[in-house]
């Protein structure tokens, strides 16, 4: 691709790419949010022997989840509950077994509603099956998760199609590769 080659920059024999950002000492580097397209490496192997921790964003298939409508397909979202949790939204606020829930900077940004998070919402309640009102809870089975977006009024999550069977779980996200942009780096 041309418009990629182009921004790339041979600096004393090492390869560059040029993206227009310039960076201080302690600053952030690199940060992510992912979108349809982007394109990512998956750590497939570590679920196989450890349950995954709330705060991951994982990936995950679609095939036996039956109220997604998209069938066939490879999700990804923020991990917010495992078997035996009990979530309530509190907007914007989001609570796991009763208390304030931690694991992600995003939990934290949301229930501050920092930059673009917006806060954990009730958007969509004619379709929304769970956690739709203040009072509502609900509680994981075994051998299944919710998962829920970092913008919470404008995600299709668990709170629409449901709990992510424990099989259809893939990984946990790591790197974005990708396009290369802003969204370019270590997927947190």
């Amino acid at each position: 691709d041309p418009k990629i080659q182009s921004k790339i920059v041979r600096v004393r024999g090492r390869l560059f790419l040029r993206t227009g950002k310039m960076v201080n000492k302690g600053d952030l580097a690199l940060s992510f949010a992912i979108h349809t397209g982007d394109a990512l490496f998956v750590d497939r192997i570590s679920y196989h022997f450890a349950r995954p921790d709330v705060g991951e964003a994982i990936v995950f298939k679609t095939e036996n989840i039956p109220n997604i409508g998209k069938p066939d397909k490879y999700y990804i979202k923020r991990l917010v509950g495992i078997p035996g949790d009990e979530l309530q939204v509190k907007a914007p606020k989001l609570y796991r077994n009763g208390e304030l829930i931690t694991g992600a900077k995003a939990f934290e940004k949301n229930a501050n509603q920092e930059g673009n998070y917006p806060g954990y919402s009730y958007r969509g309640l004619n379709r929304q099956h769970y956690l739709n009102n203040p009072n509502a809870t609900v509680t994981i089975p075994e051998d299944s998760f919710f998962a829920m977006g970092d913008n919470s009024p404008h995600s299709s999550d668990s709170r629409y199609w449901g709990f992510v069977p424990k099989r259809e779980m893939v990984g946990k996200a790591m790197f974005i590769y990708y396009p290369f942009t802003h969204r370019w780096g270590l997927a947190k």
